[in-house]
């Protein structure tokens, strides 16, 4: 008895599971490059569906919560009157549901860049001021897509930045909790610079990064005017002992960032001179640094 010859029909990709039997065999379809300078459809749904659920559960209850029920119609007004352009009707009740489908063509047909914009926006206007728990569950759920799809940036302070290493993120996110204002202004100031997916601003980035620096070290060292270069040199006078090789590197920085033809001199390096990578490594070592610094600090019972 003859075999029948079995003839498999091909099959159009339908499921894309990361992490699951497809990708672990390598026959998977799913993107595995980082994803800088566009979003693929997929990403994109993704994130759709995470915003669009997390609007209707913060939302749901808005005709049974007067509250609520403002604080919907003032969100949705601002995001389709502001970044959608969408003309008002002064008269009518805007409501999630409405909101969702009128940002869903934005999450897929828009440029990559107006996505990220857009959920910036989203972000920075849904939450109050008290509700900085809910906020950073939210950064946690975009974060976790990003991470999943392969996406190139991560959401950290409410701004969504080119910084793809999860260390990295981690160091900055401390940095942007300092418990020393001027400080924690000056790295927050350098995330901004570097995150402007627009006008990048990678020299200012930089300048404001080892200020964050030259900060705590004034801090340490009680003297405000002190420049990094002469406050590293009293930190141990001051109880922070750091080895001897970081005060050398860390020196080095701050007079390229410093002298003649450094960043942060009036003569010195235009804008265009200055890369992301330079921005970057600056942001990344000096978020590392100030962490440092201020734990060290504490330790002897410093800025309490």
């Amino acid at each position: 008895m003859k075999e029948k010859l079995v003839i498999t029909k091909s099959r159009k990709s339908i499921i894309h599971v990361r992490g699951g039997f497809s990708e672990t065999h390598n026959m998977g379809s799913c993107n595995t490059e980082i994803q800088m300078n566009d979003l693929d459809d997929r990403t994109r749904t993704l994130l759709y569906n995470v915003i669009s659920s997390s609007l209707r559960d913060q939302f749901g209850d808005a005709p049974y919560n007067r509250d609520i029920y403002l604080k919907e119609d003032f969100f949705c007004r601002y995001i389709i009157g502001y970044a959608l352009a969408i003309k008002i009707d002064p008269e009518k009740h805007y409501a999630i549901d409405g909101f969702n489908i009128l940002v869903e063509k934005v999450f897929l047909e828009a440029p990559y860049n107006e996505v990220l914009d857009l959920i910036e926006l989203i972000t920075r206007h849904r939450y109050s001021d008290n509700e900085t728990n809910k906020q950073k569950q939210f950064y946690d759920f975009i974060n976790m897509v990003f991470e999943r799809e392969y996406v190139g940036y991560r959401m950290i302070d409410g701004k969504i930045t080119p910084i793809a290493d999860e260390n990295e993120k981690e160091s900055i996110e401390e940095a942007c909790e300092n418990k020393f204002e001027g400080t924690k202004a000056h790295i927050s100031k350098a995330l901004g610079f570097i995150s402007d997916r627009e006008h990048p601003d990678y020299k200012n980035s930089v300048k404001e990064s080892i200020s964050a620096v030259e900060s705590v070290c004034s801090i340490i060292v009680g003297d405000e005017c002190a420049s990094l270069g002469k406050a590293l040199k009293r930190l141990k006078d001051n109880g922070v002992n750091i080895h001897p090789t970081l005060e050398v590197a860390f020196s080095k920085l701050y007079g390229y960032t410093s002298d003649e033809g450094g960043i942060r001199h009036a003569e010195g390096m235009t804008e265009s001179e200055v890369t992301f990578e330079d921005a970057k490594f600056m942001l990344v070592s000096c978020s590392a640094f100030v962490n440092y610094l201020t734990a060290n600090y504490g330790k002897i019972g410093g800025g309490k």
